[in-house]
């Protein structure tokens, strides 16, 4: 079976890519929250803080009823 692909070469391509490929590399050392050993610790803190907030909330809630 064979195709006409004529039709293809007529319209043009509506792309934003460009026409050379390009190759780029990063080597961008800002630190992001999360990255280093200390902030891993000092968000696993205040999230143990919150949590113990959080039960304490509920358990009065609940002696209330």
């Amino acid at each position: 079976m064979s195709t006409d692909k004529s039709f293809l070469r007529k319209k043009p391509t509506l792309t934003n890519a460009p026409k050379k490929e390009k190759i780029t590399l990063s080597s961008d050392a800002r630190q992001i929250p999360g990255d280093s050993v200390d902030e891993y610790t000092e968000l696993r803190e205040v999230n143990l803080g919150l949590a113990e907030k959080e039960l304490r909330q509920q358990n009065e809630n609940n002696s209330l009823e």
